[in-house]
């Protein structure tokens, strides 16, 4: 079986990286706005709105690529009435995020199949009015992996908190030790091998260059552990290549656990374990000074979760926020540009604003902007 046809639910395999999960997710964040139009552009009907690069539009924040950061970032800006245009070169906002549901009432999906649950995210839900579409994994369950034609658990707390969630973790009934004395995802060679990089030391990470996610994982805990458990978290939240994501863009709290591992005195060879154990010893501290909204609905941190409807849900409704409806048509005053797709964009050095040139279904399109 190729690693591609492994599935799962979750991230890790050893206790390190599940005591690193919760921070971890498909993520987003700031603050949107309408455009600012002069009243002589006020007065444009909508076929005048294509204009061409001599009357741009005119806006505060200028976002390009309505995919899941871009779309998310678009929709905290215009939370915050920061004026914002938000431009994406296909016909629906998402990237990858695509969801469908077949005649017979399956629902599938065409990119990444679940998020890590943060507070940005049930924030967003919350803010957008589909906080009840939200759906969470069991956390007393654990995640499971598809290897070999058979089903294997992988290490997994019952959702306790804090010191009494790390035990369980380790000592509970899908905890670690069971993972690693009874379970047989991993060969003994590879059980091994995860071990010394997890609890013992492993290879410092090579100088001046910004690691992949599966170069990464191999050199501190090996390359069954990237093939059989991380490979499929990878490829179900991300969607994307672990051969060439970067570590630290697409998991960078993780990728920082090694220099918490190696700010640990005693600690010379690194051992990641310890590191988890730290951050986590510090997210407990900074999520209890920092409580989500008691209007948000309850969720755990880490846990896998999507929306009744498909992950596409919240795209979709920050299409709508914005001013353009999802398969409506266009709306001039909205603050979304599909089927927009970037040629050019300049800095001027006298007024210090940016000039976006588009390819646009109406023409050549620009957008002055304050930022990009």
């Amino acid at each position: 079986m190729s690693r591609r046809q492994i599935s799962m639910v979750g991230l890790s395999s050893m206790a390190c990286l599940m005591l690193l999960s919760s921070t971890s997710a498909f993520s987003s964040l700031s603050q949107s706005t309408r455009l600012s139009f002069s009243s002589k552009q006020n007065r444009r009907s909508t076929s005048s709105l294509s204009m061409s690069s001599e009357t741009p539009l005119e806006t505060d924040c200028l976002v390009i690529g309505g995919g899941i950061s871009g779309s998310t970032l678009a929709h905290n800006l215009h939370q915050s009435n920061i004026p914002v245009l938000l431009t994406e070169a296909r016909s629906y906002l998402g990237g990858n995020v695509k969801s469908h549901r077949t005649e017979d009432g399956f629902l599938w999906e065409e990119g990444p199949n679940s998020f890590a649950t943060q507070p940005s995210i049930v924030r967003i839900a919350y803010e957008l009015g589909i906080a009840d579409q939200l759906v969470f994994a069991d956390e007393s369950l654990p995640p499971w992996v598809n290897f070999g034609g058979k089903l294997h658990p992988l290490p997994k707390g019952q959702g306790g908190k804090g010191p009494a969630g790390q035990l369980e973790l380790v000592f509970g009934p899908n905890g670690v030790l069971k993972f690693g004395l009874v379970g047989d995802l991993l060969s003994w060679p590879g059980k091994i091998r995860a071990g010394i990089g997890a609890f013992v030391a492993h290879s410092p990470a090579p100088e001046n260059k910004d690691e992949t996610i599966r170069e990464w994982v191999t050199r501190i805990l090996g390359e069954e552990v990237f093939l059989r458990c991380i490979d499929p978290f990878v490829s179900g939240v991300y969607a994307g290549n672990p051969e060439t994501l970067s570590m630290r863009a697409s998991l960078s709290k993780i990728a920082r656990i090694e220099t918490y591992s190696y700010d640990i005195e005693w600690n010379k060879g690194g051992a990641i374990f310890y590191g988890g154990l730290a951050r986590q010893v510090e997210l407990t501290k900074e999520r209890k000074a920092d409580p989500p909204d008691a209007a948000w609905p309850e969720f755990e941190y880490g846990n896998p979760g999507s929306f009744r409807e498909g992950l596409q849900t919240l795209p979709n409704a920050i299409s709508e926020r914005l001013g353009q409806p999802v398969g409506g048509d266009f709306n001039k005053d909205s603050s979304l540009r599909l089927n927009w797709k970037l040629v050019n964009l300049e800095h001027s050095s006298s007024n210090g604003n940016y000039l976006a040139t588009y390819e646009t279904p109406d023409g050549i399109q620009t957008v002055s902007a304050k930022t990009v």
